[in-house]
């Protein structure tokens, strides 16, 4: 199996960008990903590097790739399988003014450095944590230049899906020839809604398969996870969350009646039952996380 390191790394999405490896579809590959941090681990230097104003959004997160599928085209899709994640040494959360629900009342820059024994993130005091690591971004390329490269649209970007862990698919559209898949800013474990303003970000060594899905022409990003099928928002009408939402469910009821041939208003209805729309998990703004759309998975699988 061939491995992609993480030295081979971009900040920006650009259609025009040297693939850093091609692969086949079906293929599987090892892909190191460095934290958010890119390896800094104390306050000042991590200050000193990723300050940048009041905008979380332009922090340049180093994303592994980009990763050239063969014959992928526009219309096209990529299924991303996640068969193993598995962080590395230690992970890092951070708190800066700006971020997180009590912005107001924390202000300062402050670092909680965790080590990771085992299964476990240990916590400052020795509380273990549980590792469940999932990829926070991950994205293929549109046509023109994005920059940086995690801001969310219906290519992907910083998602913060932290449902997305091993077990679970991604599939995204694809804008440009070969795709041009990267992914990066990966956590060790994250809590509801990351309240502080980070998860426990980490380096990851990621086990995926990719599949090409011919003209599948998808809207936006669709997720499997190991309870939900979702259908991931995107921020196109400069961050109107109801719009975005909206958007979604017309979106999975599309899914529900013209690929699984239910009627409109059973469609409707089934998804007021199992299904969800979910805010983004900010209360800050739109752009730092996806708001997404889900079907219960057991619901949605008996649809054949």
């Amino acid at each position: 199996m061939r491995r992609l390191t993480k030295d081979k790394h971009i900040y920006d999405l650009d259609p025009d960008a040297p693939p850093a490896i091609t692969i086949e579809s079906g293929e599987e590959l090892i892909v190191e990903t460095w934290d958010v941090f890119q390896g800094l681990q104390d306050s000042e230097s991590i200050h000193q590097r990723f300050e940048l104003g009041p905008d979380p959004s332009a922090l340049p997160i180093p994303a592994t790739g980009p990763i050239y599928v063969r014959d992928a085209m526009p219309g096209d899709a990529l299924k991303i399988d996640f068969i193993r994640i598995t962080p590395i040494d230690h992970a890092i959360q951070r708190q800066r003014p700006g971020s997180g629900y009590l912005d107001e009342d924390f202000r300062d820059i402050h670092v909680t450095l965790m080590p990771i024994e085992g299964d476990h993130l240990v916590f400052p005091g020795g509380i273990r944590i549980p590792l469940s690591p999932d990829m926070g971004m991950v994205a293929t390329t549109p046509t023109y230049v994005l920059h940086p490269s995690g801001r969310i649209g219906p290519h992907g970007g910083d998602i913060d899906l932290h449902d997305l862990g091993e077990g679970t698919t991604l599939h995204l559209p694809v804008f440009v020839p070969g795709g041009l898949l990267v992914m990066g800013d990966g956590h060790a474990a994250a809590g509801e809604a990351t309240m502080a303003g980070t998860a426990a970000e980490a380096q990851l060594e990621v086990h995926i398969r990719v599949t090409l899905e011919k003209g599948r022409n998808l809207k936006s990003p669709r997720a499997l996870t190991r309870s939900d099928f979702v259908i991931l928002g995107h921020d196109k009408n400069d961050g109107d969350l109801t719009e975005c939402l909206t958007r979604a469910v017309r979106e999975m009821l599309d899914v529900l009646v013209g690929e699984k041939g239910m009627e409109p208003n059973d469609a409707y209805a089934l998804l007021s039952v199992a299904g969800a729309v979910v805010g983004p998990a900010s209360n800050r703004r739109l752009y730092m996380s996806s708001p997404k759309v889900t079907l219960d998975r057991q619901v949605y699988e008996q649809l054949g």
